[in-house]
């Protein structure tokens, strides 16, 4: 794929001045959404595994029924139809969002309303409904279902479960968003928290202890109606303590509010009721993964990016060392983006951003003073107050190990990086005088086009080395995403990270109420078969083209020499990096790295 001249760039200054620009590549759009309905077919094999029967009130029927209320299979004819409308359109000069929805709606049914679909559940055990046969999912997920139902039942067993779920499965969701209690966020902590906020805790916070998960932004958000169902997420902060010995993290206090602070709490563990407390996780557990989603997951990784792809490729020409670096992994992610964007009540998973719209602004708010570095897996870090040393006890980040992988990766790359710019640039001055380059830079920061902020003036190697890592960097890790599981059984034991509450009533800390009434909070069934579909179309489908070659690491290299070239050498050494990455990620199932993908597809 690559840029044509219909393909533009589309900031957006009067509406979201601190977004970057969000590329227009209708043509790239239905060439996703062509490869999007294949991967319904092939993600059929995971739901025909949805087999099992729960009984839910009166009612008895399969996983599959409650989670799809039978519209989710496959149409290969309605397929077929769309894939020849889609073809006649390629050619088009122009491809109106509405020939993008027909297809849609013909190709990627989505589950009816139903009285199936709309049921909270009985037994927080049923939330493994998700969790299907194939590939043995269920049968091996078996061993972790009593502890992570308990989270639903047990305050105990909740608060010992929260950190360490989010941190082992939160990978794909870049939950790097942990930071230390310092004097620069003390007063907001304790505003938030109120009366949570006791003698004890600030004594802790001066003695080093406490930590904090600061999600009020959310409190811009208002509840949303779809299909007659509430989706909601709370603006929420989480204090959590740290161990000193073992260095183990547990929340202790959590503030809860709904749209512009309305109906405010504050609870802390032990002082208000237990049924309190785990609603008080789940609402927190809520705002992480809407966080993950489309903060930590779409904005760091899909909307920084295409911007400074769509840049590049309008100013760096083909051929030359730069653009043989990246255009192998700047493909599909542009059109993609156009898809989700103008598709949204297909694509998007069902959380509280009901429309593209909602999604920009929000991206808006949270880009505001926010540089391209910023999230860079160091600068983020050193920005958090987190050291390793705080969450190593018998191995380096083993209380925070989605960092530890986050770092390894972006070594890697660095590594990868570096090579390049010392063999294609032998001096800062080499750097400076490439025009193209620095016209790339230029179109990137500029308002009117990729409204990047925060990049250097790149006139040195260190500099173009600093850039560059963090692009392919962000490219490379989204890769972590697409196996099967990445997703199994963590992600889709939906209860550890719900995309939405669907109620938006808040508790007192004072209230009781039993695991029936907690569960109404929680997703229903047609809300756990919309994430299903979501997290199948990446573990349960093939990479448009996998990160090593099938033929091996030392094939399709990018530059011409052979290994011989050390650019092609660090290339192979690269490939071999991210393969350990993907056996020390998915250990112990076996190594998937042909699931890992060379470019952002989804």
């Amino acid at each position: 794929m690559s840029t044509s001249t219909t393909d533009s760039i589309k900031p957006r200054p009067s509406l979201y001045p601190n977004l970057p620009g969000v590329p227009d590549v209708p043509l790239q759009g239905l060439e996703t959404l062509f490869r999007l309905l294949l991967r319904q077919v092939q993600t059929q094999s995971a739901k025909n595994g949805l087999t099992d029967v729960y009984k839910i009130g009166d009612t008895r029927a399969t996983a599959h029924s409650y989670l799809f209320g039978g519209a989710e299979d496959a149409d290969f004819s309605a397929v077929r139809e769309a894939v020849t409308e889609l073809v006649a359109a390629r050619f088009a000069p122009s491809v109106p969002v509405a020939t993008l929805s027909k297809a849609a709606q013909q190709a990627m049914p989505q589950a009816s309303p139903s009285d199936l679909t709309r049921l909270s559940l009985d037994d927080p055990a049923q939330f493994a409904m998700a969790w299907t046969s194939y590939y043995d999912i269920r049968q091996d997920a078996q061993p972790l279902l009593a502890e992570w139902s308990a989270t639903l039942t047990d305050a105990a067993v909740a608060t010992k479960n929260f950190w360490p779920v989010l941190t082992q499965h939160g990978l794909p969701y870049n939950l790097l968003f942990l930071e230390k209690v310092t004097n620069d966020n003390l007063a907001s902590a304790r505003k938030a928290l109120g009366n949570a906020w006791t003698p004890a805790r600030q004594a802790q916070a001066e003695g080093g202890s406490l930590y904090l998960i600061d999600l009020t932004l959310f409190a811009t958000l208002q509840p949303q109606q779809d299909n007659g169902v509430t989706r909601f997420t709370p603006a929420t902060l989480v204090l959590l303590e740290q161990d000193a010995s073992t260095k183990a993290l547990a929340p202790v206090a959590i503030a809860v509010t709904g749209y512009q602070g309305a109906g405010g709490q504050s609870y802390s563990y032990g002082a208000c009721t237990e049924a309190a407390w785990l609603y008080a996780l789940q609402a927190a557990k809520a705002s992480a993964t809407l966080y993950g989603i489309w903060l930590g997951h779409v904005y760091q990784w899909h909307i920084v990016t295409a911007a400074m792809f769509m840049t590049m490729l309008n100013n760096v020409p083909s051929g030359s060392a730069l653009y043989e670096l990246l255009k192998p992994q700047s493909d599909y992610l542009m059109g993609f983006n156009q898809v989700l964007l103008d598709l949204w009540a297909k694509i998007a998973p069902p959380t509280s951003i009901a429309t593209a719209d909602q999604f920009l602004s929000l991206g808006n708010a949270f880009a505001a003073g926010r540089g391209y570095f910023d999230d860079d897996p160091p600068t983020a870090l050193a920005r958090l107050g987190l050291e390793e040393s705080a969450f190593s006890a018998a191995a380096p980040w083993d209380q925070y190990p989605l960092v530890g992988l986050l770092l390894e990766g972006w070594a890697a790359t660095d590594r990868y990086v570096k090579a390049f710019v010392e063999t294609t640039y032998p001096t800062d001055a080499a750097v400076a005088a490439d025009a193209a380059l620095q016209a790339w830079m230029t179109a990137a920061a500029d308002p009117a086009q990729g409204n990047i902020r925060g990049l250097p003036t790149v006139n040195t190697k260190s500099t173009l080395q600093q850039v560059l890592t963090s692009l392919i960097f962000r490219v490379t890790i989204h890769g972590s995403s697409r196996a099967f599981t990445t997703a199994n059984p963590g992600l889709t034991f939906v209860a550890n990270f719900p995309p939405c509450l669907m109620d938006a009533t808040i508790p007192e800390p004072t209230a009781n109420f039993d695991t029936r009434r907690l569960l109404q909070y929680l997703p229903d069934t047609g809300t756990i078969g919309r994430m299903m579909t979501f997290y199948n179309t990446f573990g349960f489908s093939v990479p448009y083209k996998p990160f090593v070659p099938l033929a091996g690491a030392e094939t399709e290299l990018f530059f011409p020499g052979g290994t011989a070239d050390p650019r092609n050498a660090a290339l192979v050494a690269y490939r071999q990096e991210v393969t350990a990455l993907a056996a020390k990620l998915y250990a112990p199932h076996a190594t998937q790295v042909s699931q890992w993908p060379l470019n952002i597809e989804t």
